[in-house]
């Protein structure tokens, strides 16, 4: 393939990666999600006033928001396009767009760094059908479409690893110790950006520099430079986490974990003492039924819950806003392609290769694995770049074995053959897209509205509407769809200064306002006290918007 080609083609897919992730964006998802409108409002919140909606300066691990403690990376990559477009939705998705897109273009990288046995040809064409079935995939599609933290920080991890891969280049005997720094770099940003990653990129990142320092000592036995190098690493590390480091032990740490973790279920303990109890305590249930057996029991039955075939090419995640429902992470067909290329993996690539793509997986899955509900694409998202690598091995070796040991009805013309079955893979992957893209701009809205909080924005315009016809009368907005406070602030962009004043004199459910001004937040009509009142419940999947005369 001539080098220009090349590199509009490159260029050509980056493009198309873009469009399909840009295109529609604030139609589908049909409605941002409440963690998207937390986001939003407080990233427009710090950008005016310094401080998150409930007055924390500048936080630099996490946001308090709903008292979840949100990392705070997705915040700050927000703030930006505020600035330039204003507090909307696609202000909210464009940092997940463009993190999309940018994944899109590292599994090319990726790619690239893991073909160095391959011809140069070779090597650019699976960059090609690797970025191609990136930019289609259904699982990277359906997370670079909205306000997702975990997107973000996957192209952080995948920068990560391309950097530290690329810092040690056996072929031509050479290290970057440039490339580690920026490896550190990206892995440390993902910690920032979402919880998972506080797992999966100290992990990642110690298996890379410990691949930097024995090649490096290989190469040249100098161990004052290797010393000196680890010592760089170790305080950029220590500067770079000191915030984690004063935080360690509180819940702007441990909340999510709390909520979130198998090691949360009290059921699990239940389990152990019931089957203890059966054997009246004797010395040795306390070994036979200890707890941890218990906990490893649910982490393997988790872990390979999240590679049931159902969920991976037929159903996809359970919860709708993960998946379209209709399609898996993968397209149905691809269970061939991964399965020939988990082959290829295991029989013909390099040994530091093969042990560091299974161990990338298994880190990527364990958060998941420990937590709750399962599977979940979600949490699992980070591990998206290294599976599309094995499908990208497997297109490629199905196309070599139908086009060299298979002879067909076109038996001696071998490079029409070689054309006409790349015709055929490219073509079942563009009706399978065509499916999936048609269902997610025109159907999945619709369908899956309610999971998306669909109906406030107009909720929202309908009070609005009747507060400046009627200033004095009370308002009360149910909460069956979750967070009103929020979105109230957001449609309305309520200046943050009103709302981090009342921070400490409304009433809420953690971290979440039950009032604000002369509106209540309220579980049921029941509690509606005043009249005449302003009054939006959410009934039977939709909003009503009415001036209530409770006396008539």
């Amino acid at each position: 393939m001539k080098k220009h080609w090349f590199k509009i083609f490159l260029v050509l897919i980056s493009f198309f990666a873009l469009f399909v992730r840009i295109y529609k964006v604030t139609d589908s998802p049909p409605s941002p999600y409440w963690e998207e409108v937390a986001l939003g409002y407080d990233a427009y919140s710090i950008s005016e006033t310094g401080k998150d909606h409930h007055g924390n300066s500048y936080p630099l691990v996490a946001f308090e928001s709903f008292g979840d403690w949100k990392p705070s990376g997705y915040f700050y990559a927000i703030v930006p396009f505020i600035k330039l477009f204003g507090l909307s939705v696609l202000s909210i998705r464009l940092p997940s767009i463009i993190a999309g897109t940018g994944i899109v273009m590292a599994i090319g990288w990726l790619t690239w760094l893991f073909t160095d046995q391959f011809k140069n040809n070779q090597r650019k064409s699976l960059v090609l059908i690797s970025m191609l079935l990136a930019s289609i995939s259904p699982w990277l599609i359906q997370f670079s479409r909205a306000g997702w933290e975990v997107n973000l920080a996957t192209f952080s991890v995948i920068m990560g690893i391309n950097f530290g891969w690329a810092s040690v280049n056996k072929s031509k005997n050479k290290v970057s110790f440039i490339f580690l720094i920026l490896s550190v770099l990206f892995f440390v940003d993902s910690m920032y950006v979402y919880h998972a990653a506080r797992v999966i990129s100290p992990l990642l990142g110690l298996f890379l520099g410990l691949r930097y320092l024995i090649f490096s000592y290989q190469k040249d036995k100098d161990i004052r430079k290797l010393f000196l190098q680890s010592s760089v690493i170790v305080g950029l590390l220590l500067i770079l986490l000191f915030p984690f480091i004063k935080a360690w032990g509180s819940p702007i740490l441990g909340q999510r974990a709390a909520e979130t973790t198998i090691f949360s279920d009290i059921s699990i303990i239940e389990s152990s003492n019931y089957f203890k109890d059966l054997y009246n305590n004797a010395w040795w249930t306390r070994f036979a039924f200890h707890r941890v057996f218990f906990y490893l029991r649910v982490i393997i039955s988790q872990f390979f819950a999240h590679f049931n075939i159902s969920y991976l090419f037929v159903a996809g995640d359970a919860i709708a806003r993960h998946s379209s429902q209709y399609f898996g992470l993968f397209y149905p067909f691809e269970v061939l392609f991964l399965l020939i290329g988990s082959w290829f993996l295991l029989k013909d690539l390099s040994k530091d290769k093969k042990v560091f793509l299974l161990f990338w997986i298994i880190v990527g899955v364990l958060p998941a694995a420990i937590s709750t509900p399962v599977p979940h694409a979600l949490r699992t998202l980070p591990i998206a770049p290294a599976m599309i690598l094995l499908a990208v091995f497997g297109v490629w070796k199905f196309h070599e074995f139908l086009s060299e040991k298979v002879h067909c009805f076109i038996k001696g013309i071998k490079e029409f053959r070689k054309k006409f079955l790349w015709l055929v893979i490219l073509g079942a992957y563009l009706f399978a897209f065509i499916g999936f893209y048609r269902h997610l701009l025109f159907v999945y809205p619709k369908q899956f509205a309610n999971d998306w909080q669909f109906g406030y924005e107009q909720m929202i315009n309908e009070v609005e509407t009747l507060r400046k016809e009627n200033p004095e009368v009370p308002i009360y907005i149910t909460r069956q769809q979750g967070r009103p406070a929020m979105y109230y602030w957001f449609y309305t962009k309520t200046d943050p200064k009103l709302v981090q004043a009342a921070d400490k004199i409304s009433k809420q459910d953690q971290g979440e306002y039950l009032e604000f001004e002369n509106i209540k937040f309220i579980n049921s009509l029941n509690e509606v006290v005043s009249d005449p009142a302003i009054v939006a419940d959410f009934f039977n999947g939709e909003w009503r918007v009415q001036l209530f005369y409770w006396r008539y």
